[in-house]
C-alpha cells in the first residue's frame, strides 16, 4: 500500500507554500519533513490526511485497501486536547469503545495518577503532548500523522516519546513534521523550504 501525493500545489492569501510537491508514503517506512516555519509541512500533513485540498495536484491510493477512507492517529501541532478536562477524559474520549483502565495504563507511562487527574490546562507543555501521543495511539488507525511532536521535550523526554512512538506504531506508515530533524533519525528525512 502506498500513498503518492503528486505535484501538489498550495496557496494562503495569494502565498504560495508547496509548488508541485511530490511524496511517495510506503507501508512501514517513516518520513520526517522537516523546516522552517511556514514551508508548508503542516499543510502537506493534512492534505495527506484529506483534511485540506490541494489547490493543484492529487493524492493517490496505490495498491490493495480495503476501505473507502483511511483513518489517520494525528497529534497536530496545535493541540486537540480539551484542557477543562483531565488526561483520562481526553484519551478515553478519543475511542468511544476504550476503557478507563487502559487509559490509565498508558497514561501511567508518563504522568502519576495524581497529575492524570487534573485539568490538562494544568499539565506542562511535555505533559501535553504525551497526552496527545497516548490519545493518537488510541485510535485505530492506517497511519500515523505527528505536527511537532517533541515540541518543547529536552532529550530524555524526547526519547521517552520516541520509544512510545516506535513501540505502538507496528508497520504502519508514520509522517511526521518538525522543525528539527533531532529525534528523528529512525526516518527517512525530506527537506521543505523556500522553492
Amino acid at each position: 500500500m502506498t500513498i503518492y501525493l503528486e505535484d501538489i500545489c498550495k496557496a494562503y492569501q495569494g502565498k504560495e507554500v508547496l509548488k508541485q510537491f511530490q511524496l511517495q508514503v510506503e507501508w512501514n517506512k517513516c518520513y520526517a519533513l522537516i523546516g522552517a516555519e511556514g514551508t508548508g509541512k503542516s499543510t502537506v500533513l493534512k492534505i495527506f490526511m484529506g483534511t485540506e485540498k490541494p489547490d493543484a495536484g492529487a493524492v493517490h491510493r496505490m495498491g490493495d485497501y480495503k476501505y473507502p477512507t483511511l483513518q489517520s492517529a494525528y497529534v497536530s501541532q496545535e493541540g486537540q486536547l480539551n484542557v477543562k478536562k483531565n488526561a483520562i477524559w481526553n484519551v478515553k474520549k478519543a475511542h468511544r469503545w476504550a476503557s478507563k483502565g487502559r487509559a490509565v495504563e498508558e497514561l501511567s507511562r508518563f504522568l502519576p495518577d495524581e497529575r492524570q487527574n487534573i485539568p490538562v490546562m494544568e499539565l506542562s507543555q511535555v505533559e501535553r503532548r504525551y497526552v496527545e501521543l497516548v490519545r493518537a495511539f488510541f485510535i485505530p488507525a492506517d497511519f500515523i500523522v505527528l505536527d511537532e511532536p517533541f515540541e518543547g521535550m529536552n532529550e530524555d523526554e524526547r526519547r521517552k516519546a520516541l520509544d512510545y512512538i516506535l513501540e505502538n506504531r507496528g508497520s504502519r506508515p508514520l509522517l511526521a513534521a518538525a522543525r528539527s530533524e533531532e529525534g528523528f533519525e529512525f526516518a527517512k528525512i525530506i527537506r521543505m523550504g523556500p522553492f
